[in-house]
């Protein structure tokens, strides 16, 4: 398994991605990266695991915001995403437009726990 302790998260929705290539997502004209304004750094997960059709990436994001309940994930919170992760060498991608994340958030009225997931093939 490997965790990786991000400093940064933003993400899209799906609706807004004009056109996902390699390494490189480009949003439709008119549309930004929303940034989640964490409390503490993402923590990133993945592991592959063999499943029946063959191997399985499965990725999980944790984060923890102040507790906000206007904040535009939080009220669209079923609508696929893709999130923009960065580290102090480099910005990856979790999520695509075949794979979207999948959003669960708890809240106990003084944080927003954020818990992010994405399936896919390998």
């Amino acid at each position: 398994m490997a965790k990786i302790i991000c400093n940064s998260i933003e993400f899209a929705f799906l609706s807004e991605i004009r056109l996902q290539v390699l390494d490189n997502v480009i949003l439709k004209t008119g549309y930004d990266w929303k940034k989640l304004n964490v409390k503490e750094k993402p923590v990133y997960r993945s592991e592959i695991n063999q499943a029946d059709a063959g191997p399985v990436a499965e990725v999980s994001v944790t984060a923890v915001t102040d507790s906000d309940p206007d904040a535009i994930l939080k009220q669209f919170s079923s609508f696929p995403i893709v999130l923009r992760m960065k580290t102090d060498k480099a910005t990856f991608y979790v999520g695509s437009q075949e794979y979207p994340v999948i959003t669960e958030i708890s809240d106990d009225k003084i944080f927003d726990n954020y818990s992010f997931k994405c399936k896919s093939s390998v």
